[in-house]
């Protein structure tokens, strides 16, 4: 079992500050458990006898063991034969759109492998069991994820809303808030501090926050009550999106799973209303098996011409 099994291993109870610990390794795994104490503590924003307490929870003697155990994993994987064709395969840059796919696969595997299902599946808790309203906000590029998660939970239940425009009126939006309410704010490098802001007076107001986020951590992981990072590190100028879309989507689709009936009932609702009022082009079945069989006659004719000398 390696440590990461152990770090993600449901049966490991945890406490918020552990929590943290777990978020921080998890994150840049193994390099975040290579430095000392005082480093991990304070990249998790805990005391360093709770760094040794964890280590001693997981079963090692002292943390010193610990990363024993971590560089041993690290000599394992280096001296492995999977590592050479990774590099390999990373090698293989005949194709801007194919080396930039190749390295968004990197990402969501290892995003995927980084991914702790006790995190995943509280921020599913809180999502679901929801008293009040669901409300997303996020920053430039990363409130259109926002709005994409959004679009997705308004299909499953009532009550959701997505914070835009400019900052007064966020302001304007707190007075609204209650403690019933569940908070999603995705917060990427660099940054905004309007966002920041706006999910640390949400906290004050007793709301739940779940956060998404990159592998360094928005200042309101401070306040999160579930943090899912994502890598945004991409062979380009900017940062990328896809990897923290895969996690929206990951969510969206075990929402959908665990409440079942229900939100499929929402969405054949909304499916009704929608076909009454023609939102989407429904080509009429009929209509559309009609055309392909003229349009299979007329290659049919195609063919015949072109088989017979005498049009040729």
């Amino acid at each position: 079992m390696t440590i990461r099994d152990r770090l993600i291993d449901p049966a490991l109870a945890l406490t918020p500050s552990e929590r943290k610990l777990v978020r921080v390794i998890l994150a840049n795994y193994p390099v975040a458990g290579l430095g000392t104490v005082a480093t991990l503590a304070e990249r998790a924003d805990v005391s360093d006898p709770t760094v040794v307490r964890f280590s001693t929870k997981l079963g090692f003697a002292s943390f010193t063991a610990f990363q024993e155990a971590l560089l041993g994993e690290v000599e394992q994987r280096l001296r492995s034969p999977l590592m050479l064709m990774e590099v390999r395969q990373g090698r293989d840059d005949s194709h801007p759109m194919r080396s930039y796919s190749q390295a968004m696969a990197g990402s969501l595997t290892s995003d995927g492998e980084a991914l702790s299902p006790l995190e995943f599946d509280r921020a599913l808790d809180l999502l679901i069991q929801a008293k009040g309203r669901l409300i997303l906000l996020g920053g430039r590029f990363s409130g259109y994820l926002a709005g994409i998660m959004e679009a997705h939970l308004r299909q499953m239940r009532s009550g959701t809303l997505l914070l835009s425009g400019p900052g007064t009126d966020l302001i304007d939006r707190l007075a609204d808030l209650t403690a019933r309410d569940v908070l999603v704010v995705f917060d990427y490098r660099r940054y905004q501090s309007d966002v920041v802001t706006f999910a640390r007076q949400a906290k004050e107001r007793g709301l739940k926050i779940v956060l998404f986020t990159d592998r360094w951590g928005s200042p309101i992981a401070d306040e999160a009550d579930v943090v899912l990072a994502a890598e945004v590190e991409a062979p380009s100028l900017f940062d990328t999106m896809v990897p923290a879309l895969a996690q929206v989507e990951a969510v969206v689709t075990a929402m959908v799973e665990r409440i079942g009936k229900p939100a499929l009932q929402r969405i054949e609702a909304l499916e009704q209303v929608r076909g009454a009022n023609k939102v989407t082009v429904d080509r009429d079945p009929q209509a559309r098996d009609s055309q392909v069989r003229d349009s299979q006659a007329k290659d049919s004719q195609v063919r015949r011409s072109s088989d017979d000398p005498d049009t040729a």
